[in-house]
C-alpha cells in the first residue's frame, strides 16, 4: 500500500513511492505523490499540500466552467440540430451536461482504481446523491416552501430508490459483470422512456381538455387565449432590451478576435461585486485555454457567436489538444511520424478551408457543425481535469491516511455538487422551487446510473468481470441515501405533497448525522466485518 510510505524513514520515502506500484498514476499528467515526497523536503510537506489544495480548487473551477459555458451550450445546439423535443433533450443531452463532472470523475476514478478499489468513485456518487437530495433539497424547502408536483416527484423517487437498491446489490456481491453494468444504463433508458411517454400522455390529456374549454367559450375568449399562446412563443430576441445588448460589439475582424479571446467580461466588470471580480480573475487562465480550443455555438448571441479568425484557430488547437490530452498523439505512425504531427497538418488544412469559404460578417451554413467539435473537445477537457482531481484526492488519501470512500463522499462530492447547490437554490429564490427540487432527485439519479454504468461497462469490456472491494463506509453511504429517500417518500405524501420548512430542516439534520456516522466509521468507532458469499 502506498500509505505505508509514512512507516519509512524520511530519507527512504522517495525511493519507496518510486518502486511501489500502488503509488504510480495510470492516468493524468502530473505525478503528485512523486512531487510531494521527492521534490519537496519533508519539512516543506505542509507547503506542498497547501499548494495542492489551491490547485484542486482551481481544477474544480475549471470543471464547472467547462461544463457550464462550453459543454452545455454544445449539447443544446446538438439537441436542436437533431430536432429533439425539450423533454427528451432535458433527460438526455442536457442532463449529461449537468452531470458531466460527476460522470467523468467516476470514469477517471474507476480507471485509476488499484485492485478493484472503486470506493472513490462510489463514494463520490453516493455522497453527491446524499448531499443534493438532503442539503440542497432541504435548503430549497427552507427558502421557499411549496406544493410539489405529485407525479414527477413520485416517479423520480421510485426510480432513485431502485437505482440505489440495484447498486447496493451489486456492491454486496463484490463483483460487477458486463450485463450488470449495462443494466444501469438500461435502467436509465427505462427512466427516459417513462418520462417521455408520461409527458406525452399528460400533454395529450391537457390539450384535449383545453380544446373542450375553447369550444365552450365565446369567440372573444377564444381569440384572447390564442393571443396568449402566441405571446408565450415570442423569441427572446424580440425583447428590445436584449437586442440593444447583443448589438453592442467591436467593429473590425481583429478587434473582434481580441475581444473574443479576452477571458475577462470587460463589459460587465464595472457592475461586479468584489468576490465576483476575484472569481473572474481566478478563472481567466482556464477560460482563455478553453476559448482558443473549444468552439461554442450560441443562438442567442450575435452571429450565433461566429468569429472567423477564432474558429480557424479552434480548428487547429482543438484537435491538437485532444490527441495530446488523450496521449494518442504520442503514437508513432510507421515508427517515425507522430500522430500529433499528422493532426497539425490536417487541422491547418481544415482551418484554411474554413477561412476561404467564410466571411467575417455572417456565420457560414456549416457553423452548427462546430457544436459537435466543441462537444468532443469539451469532453476531453472535462475528462482530463477530472483525472487530475482524482489523482490529487488519492494523493491526499496517502498523505493523511484517509480512505478513498471518505474522500469521495466529502471533497469530490462537494466539489462536483457545489454548482448544483448554487443553481438550484437560486431558482428557489427566484420563485421556481419546483425546478430546483426536480433537479435534486433527477440529477443524482442520472449521475448514479450512468456514473456507475458507463465506467464499469468500459472496465468489464476491457478486462471482464470487475471485482469490487466493499467496506463499511460504502454500506453506511448506501444505507443513509436509502433512508433519506424512503423517509422523504413517506413524509412528503403524508404532508399533502407540501415541501415544508420542517421537512427541509429534517433533511439537513439527516445529512449532518450521515457525515458524523461516516467519520466515526472511518476512525474505527463503528466497525464491522463485511462478509458475503463472493
Amino acid at each position: 500500500m502506498c500509505s505505508d510510505v509514512h512507516k519509512k524513514p524520511m530519507d527512504e520515502r522517495c525511493s519507496f513511492v518510486n518502486r511501489t506500484d500502488d503509488c504510480q498514476i495510470d492516468e493524468g499528467f502530473i505525478d503528485y505523490i512523486h512531487i510531494l515526497y521527492c521534490d519537496f523536503s519533508p519539512h516543506l510537506l505542509p507547503l506542498a499540500v497547501t499548494i495542492l489544495v489551491l490547485w484542486l480548487m482551481f481544477l474544480f473551477i475549471g470543471l464547472a466552467v467547462t461544463a457550464d459555458d462550453f459543454f452545455c451550450p454544445a449539447l443544446s445546439v446538438i439537441s436542436d440540430t437533431l430536432r429533439l423535443s425539450h423533454n427528451v433533450a432535458g433527460v438526455t443531452f442536457l442532463a449529461f451536461g449537468n452531470g458531466a463532472p460527476d460522470i467523468f470523475s467516476a470514469i477517471a476514478a474507476i480507471g485509476n482504481a488499484k485492485n478493484g478499489d472503486a470506493s472513490l468513485a462510489i463514494g463520490a456518487l453516493f455522497g453527491a446523491g446524499v448531499f443534493v437530495s438532503t442539503v440542497v433539497a432541504g435548503t430549497i424547502a427552507i427558502i421557499h416552501p411549496f406544493d410539489a408536483m405529485q407525479r414527477p416527484f413520485l416517479r423520480d423517487m421510485v426510480f432513485f430508490l431502485a437505482a440505489v437498491f440495484w447498486t447496493f446489490v451489486v456492491l454486496w456481491d463484490k463483483k460487477i459483470t458486463k450485463m450488470e453494468a449495462i443494466g444501469f444504463i438500461l435502467l436509465y433508458v427505462v427512466y427516459v422512456l417513462t418520462v417521455v411517454i408520461g409527458r406525452y400522455i399528460y400533454t395529450r390529456q391537457r390539450t384535449r381538455l383545453n380544446s373542450q374549454s375553447i369550444q365552450e367559450s365565446s369567440g372573444i375568449n377564444r381569440i384572447s387565449q390564442l393571443d396568449t399562446v402566441c405571446d408565450e412563443r415570442q423569441p427572446l430576441l424580440s425583447n428590445p432590451d436584449v437586442i440593444s445588448l447583443t448589438a453592442v460589439r467591436v467593429e473590425g475582424a481583429w478587434p473582434q478576435f481580441l475581444e473574443a479571446v479576452n477571458p475577462v467580461d470587460s463589459h460587465g466588470w464595472s457592475g461586479m461585486s468584489l468576490p465576483k471580480k476575484i472569481y473572474e480573475v481566478l478563472k481567466c487562465p482556464v477560460v482563455f485555454l478553453l476559448t482558443i480550443t473549444v468552439p461554442v455555438v450560441n443562438y442567442e448571441d450575435d452571429k450565433h457567436n461566429w468569429n472567423r479568425h477564432l474558429s480557424c484557430l479552434q480548428c487547429i488547437l482543438g484537435p491538437v489538444f485532444s490527441v495530446l490530452a488523450t496521449k494518442v498523439g504520442f503514437t508513432l505512425l510507421g515508427g517515425a511520424f507522430p500522430v500529433w504531427g499528422l493532426t497539425v497538418v490536417l487541422s491547418v488544412l481544415l482551418a484554411a478551408v474554413i477561412f476561404f469559404t467564410s466571411v467575417n460578417e455572417l456565420q457560414p451554413k456549416y457553423h452548427d457543425a462546430f457544436a459537435f467539435l466543441g462537444f468532443l473537445v469539451a469532453v476531453i477537457w472535462i475528462y482530463s481535469i477530472a483525472n487530475e482531481v482524482v489523482n490529487i484526492l488519492q494523493t491526499f488519501g496517502v498523505v493523511f491516511n484517509i480512505s478513498n470512500a471518505i474522500l469521495g463522499l466529502t471533497l469530490l462530492a462537494w466539489g462536483n455538487s457545489i454548482s448544483d447547490f448554487i443553481a438550484d437554490t437560486v431558482m428557489a429564490r427566484q420563485g421556481y422551487p419546483r425546478m430546483g427540487i426536480s433537479a435534486c432527485f433527477g440529477g443524482p439519479l442520472f449521475n448514479l446510473l450512468l456514473g456507475i454504468g458507463i465506467p464499469f461497462t468500459i472496465a468489464t469490456i476491457k478486462n471482464g468481470d470487475y471485482s469490487i472491494q466493499i467496506t463499511l463506509e460504502e454500506v453506511v453511504l448506501a444505507g443513509f441515501l436509502m433512508f433519506s429517500l424512503v423517509s422523504s417518500l413517506l413524509i412528503v405524501p403524508l404532508s399533502g405533497f407540501r415541501m415544508t420548512r420542517a421537512w427541509g430542516i429534517y433533511l439537513i439534520i439527516v445529512y449532518i448525522t450521515f457525515l458524523a456516522a461516516s467519520i466515526l466509521t472511518e476512525t474505527g468507532v463503528f466497525h464491522a466485518e463485511i462478509n458475503t458469499g463472493a
